[in-house]
């Protein structure tokens, strides 16, 4: 809570008795906030409308049966105690006088089809709605339904209210968000996850007098029979389309590296003379971070072990003509290991390294480099982050990192939301950016490697993962950074065309002359068998 500044005051009606995991979670979060006051009353319960033709329904239906991991975050879940024993004041007039006498700077609806009429002149700021049907695990995000249905692979989402005052959807703390291609249920459950976040940012934006982070949306109509037919259609094509060159075949990363005197261009990308490493067979590499350590060339990267389902931090020297040496642990745990980071603290060598398991984002030392490292110090503790990316500018250490800011389980999705934290010193404490997340674009959020300077301009690789996870390469311009406001733009992007059959790139570093890649491509699943340890 930023000192100084008035709680803001939200009166919840309920007219429900029962709620979804995601909503019961934004309630939870909303009571337990430190800069709202908050009232809650109960209202008759107001029964759902049904949308959509019989075929629809039945699609959905069906479709919400494959959530698997997914299905916790739409579950019903009976009223809290303190929800279910809140105030009902019974008539109309009675629960208006107890709105009224709360004087609330919003007024939140939740149950009501139609919203109701006479509670929104009582908020002094915002007036939003949640309509009865999505009080039912049943409902859909039908602005997403569009997208969707013509297979795009982005889309603009948020939190989804009804504006009261203007009549028109909104969408709360709005972003870019990756479209699943094959289920409406699954993009719903993965945007409605982080209802609770986006509630809070949306409230705590109006509370710091900060400029309204929402947009006007229009609600899609649930599609007739016929258009539910020809959607099934179409989404036995994805299928086929998606899964056919897969037959035999497993994703495979690798690594590409190249010396040269004259480094990448973040404005205009090329990379047909990376020369690509093969992993041994059984593994795949990926996430480069190059270092120089006295005098010789090493890289730091994820070995990950198909036979075991689980990634380890590796190493290899690179000699002169930018051949390695064969791999070798450096570290390895109970955990997913991924994305090294290197810098230097206090003149020894220190690393990052990602474990979104763990829920946190620890710092090493290394006893003997490039093995032997002991933990130092907790970055951040009980966040779900991936791609730690350190930067020092100015005597102030800087900490990007994706963060899945969800009660469940997401489902691998930490790919849209970008955090940044400040400290005077890489072990910290930090505190997080007062912009956050400062970006909220699944095709640029994030990081693919280390920030660096070119020619003037501090670039901060990140990865588009619209189409789908690490795709391609987008190189930002960092245009302010300062403990208030973060700014960038986008530069150019580096698809994977620069060597045949690839499907995705997702890590650029340096060091010196020696630059690194990696690329995805499909490999017959043989190759992702080991006859025997490396």
């Amino acid at each position: 809570m930023q000192p100084g500044l008035p709680r803001l005051r939200v009166s919840v009606v309920l007219a429900c008795t029962r709620l979804p995991a995601w909503l019961d979670e934004a309630l939870a979060a909303l009571l337990q906030a430190d800069f709202l006051d908050v009232q809650v009353l109960r209202d008759a319960d107001a029964p759902a409308r049904r949308h959509g033709s019989l075929a629809w329904r039945a699609y959905h239906a069906l479709d919400r049966r494959l959530l698997g991991e997914l299905r916790p975050i739409m579950a019903p879940r009976a009223l809290a105690p303190r929800l279910a024993e809140a105030p009902a004041p019974g008539t109309a007039d009675a629960l208006c006088a107890a709105v009224a006498g709360f004087t609330p700077d919003v007024v939140l609806s939740i149950g009501h089809s139609p919203a109701r009429i006479d509670l929104w002149p009582l908020a002094r700021r915002a007036a939003w709605s949640i309509p009865s049907e999505a009080c039912k695990p049943s409902w859909g995000l039908m602005h997403l339904l569009p997208a969707f249905l013509r297979g795009d692979t982005e889309a603009p989402s948020g939190f989804p209210v009804h504006d009261d005052r203007t009549g028109h959807g909104l969408l709360l703390d709005p972003a870019v968000v990756s479209i699943a291609q094959l289920s409406f249920a699954r993009n719903t459950a993965y945007q409605l996850q982080k209802a609770p976040a986006k509630l809070l940012r949306a409230l705590r934006r109006l509370q710091q007098g900060q400029p309204s982070a929402a947009e006007p949306v229009e609600l899609a109509r649930a599609p007739g029979t016929f258009a539910t037919l020809g959607l099934c259609a179409r989404l036995l094509g994805r299928s086929l389309w998606r899964h056919a060159p897969r037959l035999g075949r497993r994703e495979r990363w690798t690594l590409a590296a190249r010396r040269s005197s004259t480094a990448l261009d973040p404005a205009a990308p090329r990379a047909e003379d990376f020369t690509r490493w093969t992993p041994p067979r059984g593994w795949f590499w990926a996430d480069p971070f190059p270092v120089n350590h006295d005098g010789v060339d090493h890289v730091l990267f994820e070995a990950y072990d198909y036979e075991r389902s689980i990634g380890e931090i590796h190493a290899v020297t690179v000699d002169a003509d930018g051949h390695p040496s064969p791999h070798r642990v450096v570290m390895a745990g109970p955990h997913h290991l991924s994305y090294p980071f290197l810098f230097q603290h206090v003149g020894e060598p220190h690393l990052l390294v990602e474990c979104a398991q763990s829920r946190r984002i620890e710092a090493f030392r290394a006893e003997r480099f490039p093995e032997g490292w002991h933990p130092v110090a907790t970055l951040l503790d009980g966040w779900r982050a991936v791609d730690g990316t350190l930067w020092q500018q100015d005597g102030r250490w800087w900490l990007f990192a994706c963060v899945a800011e969800t009660p469940f389980d997401d489902g691998g999705r930490e790919f849209n939301e970008l955090f940044l934290f400040h400290a005077d010193t890489p072990l910290g404490p930090w505190t997080p950016h007062r912009q956050n997340p400062v970006v909220s674009d699944v095709r640029s959020a994030r990081p693919a490697g280390p920030l660096f300077m070119h020619e003037g301009r501090l670039v901060r690789p990140s990865q588009d993962c619209a189409a789908e996870y690490g795709h391609r390469i987008v190189f930002n311009e960092v245009r302010r950074l300062d403990p208030e406001v973060y700014e960038e733009r986008p530069l150019a992007t580096l698809n994977p065309d620069w060597a045949p059959a690839l499907r995705g790139c997702h890590t650029y570093a340096q060091a010196g002359r020696l630059e690194l890649l990696d690329a995805k491509y499909l490999a017959p699943t043989r190759d992702t068998r080991r006859d025997a340890a490396p």
